[in-house]
């Protein structure tokens, strides 16, 4: 791997890390949710700071090239984080929905009460 893109892997990790923790300073993410954003860019740092991690793991499970590796690895930490977040995405729409139901019950009985 050349030095200019491990130098643009490395300043595009930092620059996410900074952001997430921007971002939590305003309160604008959870936290919770953050984690995965820090994790990841910490991820991105060590394989493009140390590459021959990624020479290492390719050549254990015979992928052709690191770069497949790594579109590998970042491709899988996203469809689980895609996942993960659809169950939190359907999680909320019920609990919304429970939500508006109790509000809507609410209201019918306090019509019913002013009659």
């Amino acid at each position: 791997m050349s030095i200019q893109l491990s130098f643009i892997l490395i300043a595009g990790s930092i620059f996410t890390f900074l952001f997430m923790m921007r971002l939590i300073a305003k309160a604008s993410i959870r936290i919770e949710d953050s984690i995965f954003w820090i994790l990841f860019s910490a991820v991105l740092i060590v394989l493009s700071a140390f590459p021959q991690i990624a020479f290492y793991l390719s050549n254990i499970l015979k992928i052709q090239s690191p770069i497949n590796l790594v579109y590998l690895i970042i491709i899988f930490i996203l469809i689980i984080n895609q996942f993960y977040m659809t169950i939190k995405i359907s999680r909320l729409i019920i609990k919304q929905k429970e939500l508006v139901q109790r509000i809507a019950l609410d209201n019918m009985d306090r019509n019913n009460e002013d009659k």
